[in-house]
């Protein structure tokens, strides 16, 4: 079931003053509106993306306590740690922090927990270990430890400072830290950083940039934008105000002169010129994301740090196996566990899981039956579990209710993890199941949600100014029909085709609903996204199946 975005009403053109505003060709100035773009002025954060726009770092709570303490340590020459998160957000915010601090003459090194061994977030043994290894004066954290309360306090026993800089949920108490930097606190005006985000802030207000970065700093920051970019889109954050205008900022930077280490991703993610937010959610940040999946992170962060054109050729080349293996293991394990059976909550668990890709295969089961899905392993008799949730569904509600049965677990609305004793899955997922009918109640599948058909869409270059397109606004997606005029299998990963009518290449990725084989005439009609290339031109990536018909 599909729909156009939103509804047109009769007479003129509802987006001709965003057209006119911005000398924007009709079919954008469309795509813009159904986006909920009413105003020109909201266009403003991705059509003039300037530094005046954004907001001045110290309103952010927490910045100026944590400036004051980390300036006291730099003048002091005391050791500094870093302290980030194997995900994407966290290894970027890493790079980015460390690099700004380097850039003050700071004594500075990073630390990533290990997926498996530690887990997310501050964890007193390995702050322990960095005690005893580095001798640190201030440990910095980056998209983790705003929940970390005890830690912060047994830290201050070892004679360790904390400035915590997070974006996750805060708790009931915030860590007794020297400063803790949140854009949830006290009403800040851009609610949804990343942590990669908060960094960058962070950094902005170090440098004294402020209100506004110029001249050296501004063109250092820019280059810090190519990692908030990353990081943000990375995250599934709202590309929305200040979010779009960091962004924006960040692609154009990633589209001109990189170092050595981003050059290099650029390279095995096969992209050049201009680059969109779904550039980097298909191509850059899995395979950053791969090296946390699959064990420790902190390769990730020595690629993005790196200014020697050898070491980065080493350290793209890990990254690449991680996540070839990480694709041939995810791929696995879904063509392993048992088809969903129509249960209100999908909750399955096999002991032999890789725990570093259970919540892709997770997400994959949620999309394709639009009902919350959840992917468990077993490692020493204790059930790990990632979980996913659509839209209309809350997953801390779902926690709430299988809190008797449970170990541990947090997260927010859409994802969320989990730990249980494996013996009591039955329980888990009865009542995980019975929350998930209650907080369906009637709730309806959206439809998807199109922009109409390929000639309602403008061309490449064009598409190009509204960028970053990402969540909280959407990538265009178009209905495609007719029969099928030629077919090419590339392995068990992808088919290319041509559709008569439709005059440019479709790709369909495997993992997405689709016939079983396409033969000459076999009419389909499809939800695909315009995939643009500066040297192959237009093609489609097919997203949805919406009908079929064998001739």
């Amino acid at each position: 079931m599909w729909r156009l975005r939103r509804e047109i009403p009769a007479g003129p053109a509802p987006w001709r003053a965003l057209a006119s505003a911005w000398e924007l060709e009709p079919r954008l100035a469309r795509l813009a509106w159904l986006r909920g773009v009413d105003q020109p002025e909201d266009l403003a954060w991705r059509l003039d993306p300037s530094w005046v726009r954004s907001t001045d770092p110290h309103l952010l709570p927490g910045v100026d306590a944590a400036v004051a303490r980390i300036r006291r340590a730099v003048e002091a020459r005391e050791r500094i740690v870093v302290y980030g998160d194997y995900d994407v957000d966290g290894v970027t915010a890493t790079a980015l922090l460390v690099r700004a601090l380097e850039r003050l003459g700071a004594e500075v090194s990073f630390f990533i927990p290990n997926r498996f061994s530690d887990g997310y977030g501050l964890h007193l043994d390995c702050i322990r270990e960095l005690k005893e290894a580095r001798n640190p004066g201030l440990l910095i954290s980056v998209d983790c430890g705003v929940r970390s309360v005890d830690e912060v306090k047994a830290s201050a026993d070892l004679g360790l400072d904390w400035v915590i800089t997070d974006h996750h949920a805060l708790g009931p108490d915030l860590p007794p830290a020297c400063a803790v930097v949140h854009p949830h606190l006290d009403g800040y005006a851009n609610p949804f950083l990343a942590g990669v985000g908060v960094a960058f802030k962070l950094a902005q207000a170090l440098l004294g940039a402020v209100p506004h970065p110029t001249g050296a700093d501004a063109a250092f920051l820019d280059g810090m934008l190519k990692l908030v970019a990353i990081g943000t889109v990375a995250d599934v954050m709202p590309l929305v105000a200040e979010n779009a205008l960091l962004v924006r900022r960040g692609l154009d930077s990633l589209g001109g002169k990189n170092g050595p280490g981003l050059a290099a991703l650029l390279r095995a993610a096969k992209k050049e010129g201009a680059l969109g937010g779904q550039d980097i959610a298909f191509g850059l940040a899995p395979r950053l994301n791969a090296v946390g999946r699959m064990g420790g992170a902190e390769d990730a962060v020595r690629l993005l740090l790196t200014r020697d054109p050898a070491e980065a050729e080493v350290l793209m080349a890990r990254v690449e196996a991680l996540n070839q293996e990480r694709r041939t293991i995810q791929e696995e394990l879904a063509a392993r566990l048992p088809a969903p059976d129509g249960a209100a909550f999908d909750l399955v668990l096999d002991p032999t899981a890789h725990k570093g890709v259970i919540g892709i295969v997770a997400g994959h089961r949620m999309r394709a039956t639009g009902r919350p899905a959840g992917v468990c392993t077993v490692i020493d008799g204790v059930a790990h579990c990632s979980l996913r949730a659509p839209e209309g569904y809350d997953l801390g509600g779902l926690l709430a209710l299988a809190q008797p049965f449970i170990l541990g677990g947090g997260g927010h609305r859409a994802a969320a993890g989990l730990s249980f004793e494996a013996s009591r899955l039955a329980f888990v997922r009865q009542a995980l199941q019975r929350g998930a009918s209650e907080q369906a109640g009637g709730r309806e599948v959206p439809p998807l949600l199109l922009d109409g058909g390929p000639g309602d869409l403008p061309e490449d270059a064009d598409l190009v100014r509204l960028e970053p397109f990402g969540q909280g606004f959407a990538p265009p997606l178009a209905r495609l029909e007719g029969a099928v005029a030629s077919t090419a299998v590339f392995g068990a990963d992808h088919w290319k085709l041509r559709l008569t009518g439709t005059p440019d290449p479709l790709t369909w990725f495997a993992g997405r609903e689709r016939p079983v084989q396409p033969v000459a005439g076999h009419h389909l009609c499809v939800a695909a996204a315009p995939q643009g290339s500066a040297r192959w031109g237009r093609s489609w990536l097919v997203d949805t199946l919406l009908g079929e018909a064998v001739p």
